[in-house]
């Protein structure tokens, strides 16, 4: 049985790939499978796969069924007794698997890890953007409504236990899904951050904010206001419309600095502002017009 089991979905990244999965064969911590599961990928990604010899390495293919999906197949198999993730467009850094088991083999109260991360550009090239994991605890109010603090999927390792109480992951999100996860997480158990960098977050033309659909993110957006609202009304309905309102005012903010999706960016605000009294939103909609002011000019 190994200690850990790495899931990796993807779907034609294969200018990336191998480096992904370099960077969890390579690791210093030997005791791990790394489940590779293809969702329908019409590029190399079988071939440069079936190059890798590794017996530590799982490799399924299926139709394409989105991430969520294939991150249920890996989990269903799954041997570890924890379980961590890595996108096939980033990378684990050499002691990622090493400093997170030592220290839940220490903390065995703590069900989920996650750690801080860099940031890094198409071509590998470090920007100076950086997430940092701050906050440990009952972290509900933090991590549930995606701000203030965002959990990067690569750098979180979890109980495999805990996944027999909050279910898999939501097969009908497409965005949103492991913020969703790491919320229903946080209702069962510790969340603990290790401020320690293991990961670097790759951005790229795919994964920008301009490559999106906006109506898309909208209906992501909705659906998981819908889910908080069916399944946490119990922790406050204050609690739960203010996170909301964050949620929708940061992607409201973000529309509006790209070129044509101001409709969508005012449709989002209004949206925030009606989750909060009067005097908050009075003062959110006087913060955002300051901020994008310099843009206009």
């Amino acid at each position: 049985m190994p200690k850990v089991s790495v899931i990796m979905p993807t779907y034609n990244r294969q200018q990336f790939l191998l480096q992904a999965v370099g960077s969890v064969l390579s690791q210093g911590f030997v005791d791990f499978e790394l489940i590779v599961v293809d969702d329908g990928s019409t590029d190399e990604t079988a071939s440069l796969i079936s190059a890798v010899r590794d017996s530590r390495l799982t490799y399924i293919r299926q139709d394409n069924r989105g991430r969520s999906y294939a991150r249920n197949r890996a989990l269903d198999i799954a041997r570890g007794q924890y379980i961590a993730f890595l996108d096939s467009d980033d990378a684990y850094l050499p002691d990622k698997l090493a400093i997170q088991v030592s220290y839940m083999d220490d903390n065995p109260s703590v069900g989920m890890i996650y750690t801080s991360a860099r940031c890094i550009d198409e071509n590998g090239h470090e920007l100076t953007e950086r997430y940092a994991a701050v906050v440990s605890g009952r972290i509900y109010k933090h991590i549930a409504f995606f701000r203030p603090v965002t959990i990067t999927l690569p750098t979180v390792m979890v109980r495999r236990e805990l996944f027999a109480r909050t279910g898999n992951f939501d097969e009908n999100m497409s965005r949103f899904e492991d913020t969703d996860m790491w919320r229903r997480l946080s209702k069962e158990t510790d969340i603990h951050a290790l401020p320690t960098e293991t990961c670097l977050l790759r951005t790229h033309g795919d994964n920008s904010l301009f490559a999106q659909n906006p109506e898309a993110i909208i209906s992501s957006i909705d659906y998981y206001a819908n889910k908080i609202k069916r399944e946490d009304a119990e922790l406050g309905s204050w609690e739960a419309r203010n996170g909301l309102g964050r949620l929708y005012l940061y992607y409201g903010r973000a529309f509006m600095t790209v070129p044509g999706w101001g409709a969508f960016g005012r449709r989002m605000l209004a949206i925030a502002f009606g989750y909060w009294p009067p005097y908050i939103a009075f003062y959110a909609l006087a913060v955002t017009r300051e901020r994008l002011l310099p843009q206009r000019r």
